[in-house]
Parts: structure tokens; C-alpha cells; sequence
């Protein structure tokens, strides 16, 4: 039987263990209908303080899931020893790590740099930050047209670039590429502290990117370490 070509993706990264925020956004995901194909961009833990059940409500999706940089600090490094200092303050690596089950380590620690999938006929790519390091923004709001070209023909096979680590939504077609960045869900770039996921469409004349908020302000205010200027 052939598999059925997904019309519709949902985007959904940058959780942060912010378990509140993450089940406002799978509800708003299933009210599209858009729960049966998604992709998840990574930064599942770290910060927040449910981080176990955030990575649990992502692999019960089913969803293909990359690694981001939070993820793999927290699932690739030992954590300190339960009564150190810094193993004892709420979402650090070593809190968050002690809360999390040998299942969650070994989803975040399985996690690819990069997933590809496709959308109708066009190919998705997606990764957390660049596809060699996760902490490395590849594209942000900051850049120029010439560094979208680049990418562009840096990734000539894919149709959909799909990244996160920013905290910053973006949708921007350049030489029939679309760039994306669903926003974070668990921690706003900005004041309003809303929760940001992203959606993806076939259309009749190419890929549509659809950037959602909640109108709730679940998400408190941070920008990543390295998500300025690239």
C-alpha cells in the first residue's frame, strides 16, 4: 500500500519543558487537524520545569524530532550529582536531567541533527540550528537576501528549510525556497510571552508557511545565547 503524502505539516520546537505551554499548543494543533503530521524542531527540555512530560507528549506524537542544542546538553553530558548546588536549581542541565526517565534520555540522546520529509511533492528539510551544530543559528530575521541565496543553493534539493534555536518566527521565500521558523513554544523573544508554532501547506503555487500564537502569555521572555545577528 502506498503511503499517503502529508498536504499539511504542523511545526511545533523550543518547548523548554514548558509543559503548560505545549498542551495549549497541541490543542490549537489538533483544532486545525493537524496532529496525525507534524515535525518537531528540538530544544525539548531544559529551563522549564516539566521537562519528562514535554518529551513525553512529543514521542507520543509519533512525530519525527530533532535534536537541539538544549537537548543534547542535557541528554549527552552527565549531570552533577543530586545534592550539588547546581544539580539542586530548577531547569538546569543537571535538575533537568535528574527528572528525566532512561526513556526520555534515549529519545533526546537518539535524536537526529537533521530530518528529512516531504510535503505533497515538495521536500522538507528540517534541523534545530545549522546542520553540523544546533547552537548555530542558520538563518534568523537579520538575514540578508544574499544569505538566504546561499542556502538556497546550499540545500538545491530541498523545496522547505525548517529551523529553530532563535525563538523567532519567520516565513520568507527566496528563489522558490521557503525559510522557516515555527517560534518557540515555551519561551517568547519579546514581552508578550506568547507561545509560537508554525504550519505548513501545499498550495496550488508552492509551499505556504501559516505562523501562529496563542493568545495566552504561557511563554515567559527569553532570546537563546547566540540567536543574535549570525
Amino acid at each position: 500500500m502506498t503511503p499517503v503524502t502529508p498536504s499539511r505539516l504542523a511545526l511545533v520546537g523550543d518547548i523548554h519543558g514548558n509543559l503548560t505551554a505545549l498542551d495549549a499548543v497541541l490543542d490549537a494543533v489538533a483544532d486545525r487537524g493537524l496532529t496525525a503530521s507534524g515535525v518537531c524542531t528540538g530544544d525539548i527540555v531544559l529551563r522549564g520545569t516539566e521537562p519528562d512530560a514535554c518529551v513525553r507528549r512529543i514521542a507520543s506524537l509519533g512525530w519525527p524530532t530533532v535534536c537541539g542544542n538544549t537537548d543534547r546538553k542535557v541528554a549527552l553530558r552527565d549531570p552533577r550529582p543530586p545534592g550539588h548546588p547546581r544539580a539542586e536549581r530548577v531547569g538546569s542541565r543537571s535538575w533537568t536531567r535528574h527528572r528525566l526517565s532512561d526513556e526520555s534520555v534515549a529519545f533526546l540522546a537518539a535524536a537526529p541533527l537533521t530530518v528529512e520529509t516531504t510535503l505533497g511533492t515538495h521536500r522538507v528539510i528540517v534541523m534545530h540550528g545549522s546542520p553540523d551544530d544546533p547552537s548555530q543559528a542558520l538563518f534568523d530575521p537579520h538575514t540578508p537576501k544574499a544569505g538566504f541565496r546561499a542556502l538556497r543553493a546550499r540545500f538545491a534539493a530541498f523545496d522547505v528549510i525548517v529551523t529553530g534555536h532563535t525563538h523567532h518566527q519567520l516565513a520568507r521565500t527566496v528563489d522558490g525556497c521557503l525559510f522557516v521558523n515555527p517560534g518557540s513554544v515555551g519561551e517568547s523573544p519579546g514581552p508578550d510571552g506568547l507561545p509560537r508554532w508554525a504550519w505548513l501547506e501545499a498550495g496550488p503555487g508552492g509551499p505556504v508557511a501559516h505562523l501562529e500564537s496563542l493568545s495566552r502569555p504561557l511563554a515567559p521572555q527569553r532570546t537563546p545565547r547566540g540567536a543574535g545577528r549570525g
